[in-house]
C-alpha cells in the first residue's frame, strides 16, 4: 500500500502543481557531481570510475538516510523523502510539455522551441530533424516515465534516482563525458532498460494496433549493440502503430494517446499487484 500511496501522491503533485515541472532540471545532479568529482579525483583518477561511483554513493547515502528516518525518527519523514525523490525522477507531465513544445514548433514552423527541451526529444544535440524527433518520442517516454517507474518498483526511490543519474550522463550539457565512458555507461543503461523497454513495447502494441506491432516486432533486424537495439525496438513498435501519411502534428497527438493509454495500463497492472500483495 505504501508503494501505491507514493505513486498516487507523486502523480497528483506532478499533474496538479504545474511549477514542479520547471523545478526538475538536472542542475542539482550536475552541481553535486562536480563537487563529488573534485573530492575524489585525487584518489580515483579515471573519470569512468568516478561516473560509476557517484550514483552508488548517492544511493548508499539515501538508503542510510531513509533507514534512519524510518526506524529512529518517524516513517512519515521517510515517506516524504521517498515521494520527493519519485516526483523528481518521474516526469510524465514535463515530458508531455516537451512533446507539446515539439508539436507547436512543427505546427508554427518556427525555431524558438528547438532548445534544451527539443534536444531532449531529439536525443542528439545540434540536429533538428523533426521526423527523427517524432520517432524518438516513444523511447524518450520510457526514459521519463516507464523505466523510472520500473526501477522504483524494484529498488525503491534510490533505484529510480540511480537510473536518472546514469541517464543524465548521456544527455547533460554540463557534464562532459568522454566517448569511451559514455559507451560503457550506455551498456549499463541498456541492461537496466532491457525489461522495461520490452514491457513498454508490448503495452504499446496492446493499446494500439496489436497485429501490426507484433508483425513489426518479428520483422526487426538485430542491431549492433543492446542499447541501440532497445531504442530501435520501442521506436519501431510505436511507429508501426500509426499511419505514415498522417500530418506530423496528428502523429504526435496519436503518439501521446498511445503513451497515455500505456501508462494507464501500467498503473492498472501495478494496482493489481499491490492488491494481490506482490508490492508492499
Amino acid at each position: 500500500m505504501i508503494t501505491a500511496l507514493l505513486i498516487f501522491f507523486a502523480l497528483v503533485l506532478e499533474y496538479i502543481y504545474d511549477p514542479i515541472s520547471n523545478m526538475k532540471d538536472t542542475v542539482v545532479i550536475d552541481n553535486v557531481f562536480r563537487k563529488f568529482s573534485m573530492l575524489v579525483k585525487k584518489y580515483i583518477t579515471k573519470k569512468y570510475h568516478q561516473y560509476l561511483l557517484f550514483p552508488i554513493v548517492i544511493m548508499i547515502i539515501l538508503a542510510i538516510l531513509l533507514s534512519i528516518l524510518e526506524n529512529y525518527i518517524h516513517y512519515f519523514f521517510s515517506f516524504i523523502v521517498s515521494m520527493i525523490i519519485l516526483v523528481y525522477c518521474m516526469k510524465p507531465n514535463e515530458f508531455n510539455q516537451m512533446v507539446e513544445d515539439l508539436k507547436f514548433s512543427i505546427d508554427s514552423k518556427n525555431e524558438f522551441n528547438k532548445s534544451d527541451r527539443y534536444n531532449y526529444i531529439m536525443m542528439e544535440q545540434n540536429k533538428t530533424d523533426d521526423k527523427k524527433s517524432i520517432n524518438n518520442i516513444f523511447y524518450n517516454s520510457t526514459r521519463s516515465i516507464f523505466t523510472v517507474l520500473f526501477c522504483f518498483l524494484l529498488l525503491g526511490p534510490i533505484g529510480c534516482l540511480g537510473y536518472v543519474i546514469l541517464d543524465n550522463y548521456l544527455f547533460s550539457k554540463s557534464i562532459k563525458v568522454d566517448i569511451k565512458s559514455k559507451k560503457e555507461i550506455k551498456n549499463i543503461i541498456a541492461v537496466i532498460e532491457y525489461i522495461p523497454i520490452r514491457l513498454c513495447s508490448f503495452s504499446f502494441a496492446v493499446v494500439a494496433n496489436f497485429e501490426q506491432c507484433i508483425k513489426a516486432w518479428k520483422a526487426r533486424k538485430v542491431e549492433k549493440d543492446l542499447y541501440t537495439t532497445n531504442i530501435a525496438l520501442v521506436n519501431d513498435i510505436g511507429i508501426s502503430s500509426y499511419k505514415d501519411n498522417d500530418d506530423d502534428v496528428e502523429k504526435i497527438s496519436y503518439i501521446q494517446s498511445i503513451i497515455s493509454r500505456s501508462f494507464l495500463a501500467w498503473l492498472s497492472l501495478i494496482g493489481f499487484f499491490i492488491i494481490s500483495g506482490f508490492f508492499i
